[in-house]
This record gives structure tokens, C-alpha cells and sequence, in this order.
């Protein structure tokens, strides 16, 4: 009779005790979801695209307004910079900064979302190691560390030259093509881009 009395205090305790276990974990996980939640709202993932936009971006105009620079320079050694090459060199250039500041607007996305998956991951991570080892306290305090570390800001490399090779080279291709096209195509015809080339009413050499 003691050892049945015994065995049915022993199951009743265990019943107890997994009861506060499983009250401490809906516990630690209203309070991790609850911290996680409050720290970590959409408008912080915004805040975190608007942080690389606002460090690109500054990066990205300073060297299109020295490609700028660069492209006059370039078409005035060429003696190109009242023709329609610096038309179309300007154009180019213009859709090439589109292009760029695009990508600047992606990648300050993709840092969001990476940030919106790291939030998420630490979240599951915590609730998981709680439902391990029922320590609500102490899961609630590993949270706490983890997001302010999640909250820290980010670390971005700077941008790399952009538009490094857009100048590169425009005096040797111009000398290239108004060579082409005075000998009638004897030099550089394969590399011609009809960019740099005399317009109507030039004369062309050809041979006879």
C-alpha cells in the first residue's frame, strides 16, 4: 500500500512538475516574442535599407560627378566635345548612373531582408533552446543580449569604382576610328564603334 501511495505521489509530482515546465516555456516565449517584436517592427527593417541608401548613395553621385568630369576632359583631348559623340558618351553614362543607383536601392533591400532573416533566426533559436531547458529567465536574458547585438548598425564596404572603365581608353579609340576612316578601313575597322568617325562631308582616303 506505502510503495502504491508512493508511486502515485511520484507521478503526480512529475505531472507537477511538467506542468510548470511547459508554463515557464508559453512563458519565456510570450516574453521572447514580446521583446522581439517590440525591438524589431517593419519600421526598423526600413530603417535599415534607408541606412545603406543613405551611405551608398553620396559614394555613387561623388564618382558619377568625377566620371563627369572625366568624360569632358576626355572628349577635349579627343577634340570631340562639340560633336555628337559627347551627346551620346553623356547619354550613356546617364543610363549607366541608373543602372548604379538601382542597384544601390537593391542592395539596401537585401539588407533588410538579411537583417529581417537574422531577427527571425535568432528568434526561433532562443524559443528552441528554451523548450530544451525550460529556463525562461534565462532564455528572456539570452534574447536581450541578442537583440542588441541585432540592433547594432551595420557594416558596408564602400562602393568600388563604378565607373572605372567609362573614360578608359576614349582618346585611343578615337584616334582609332578617325584612322579607320580616313584610310578607308585600313585601321581598326573590327573595333569600330561609328561613335568617333567624321560626320557627312568629310573626306575618306581610299585606295587606287
Amino acid at each position: 500500500m506505502g510503495k502504491k501511495n508512493s508511486g502515485s505521489k511520484e507521478a503526480a509530482q512529475a505531472r507537477a512538475d511538467e506542468q510548470a515546465r511547459q508554463d515557464r516555456i508559453r512563458r519565456g516565449t510570450a516574453d521572447i516574442n514580446s521583446l522581439f517584436d517590440r525591438e524589431f517592427s517593419d519600421s526598423f527593417f526600413d530603417s535599415r535599407a534607408k541606412a545603406y541608401r543613405d551611405y551608398a548613395m553620396p559614394q555613387l553621385d561623388d564618382q558619377y560627378g568625377e566620371t563627369q568630369r572625366d568624360l569632358t576632359f576626355a572628349l577635349t583631348r579627343a577634340g570631340l566635345l562639340d560633336s555628337s559623340v559627347r551627346a551620346d558618351k553623356t547619354a550613356d553614362l546617364s543610363k549607366a548612373y541608373d543602372i548604379q543607383r538601382q542597384g544601390v536601392v537593391d542592395q539596401g533591400e537585401a539588407e533588410a531582408t538579411s537583417a529581417r532573416n537574422a531577427v527571425e533566426d535568432s528568434r526561433a533559436n532562443l524559443i528552441s533552446m528554451l523548450n530544451v531547458t525550460g529556463d525562461a529567465q534565462g532564455a528572456v536574458n539570452a534574447a536581450l543580449a541578442r537583440s542588441t547585438a541585432l540592433s547594432r548598425p551595420g557594416n558596408y564596404s564602400p562602393l568600388t569604382q563604378l565607373f572605372a572603365d567609362f573614360t578608359s581608353g576614349l582618346g585611343q579609340q578615337a584616334a582609332l576610328e578617325r584612322a579607320n576612316f580616313y584610310s578607308g578601313g585600313a585601321y581598326g575597322g573590327r573595333y569600330n564603334t561609328g561613335l568617333f568617325a567624321p560626320r557627312s562631308g568629310s573626306v575618306r582616303v581610299s585606295g587606287g
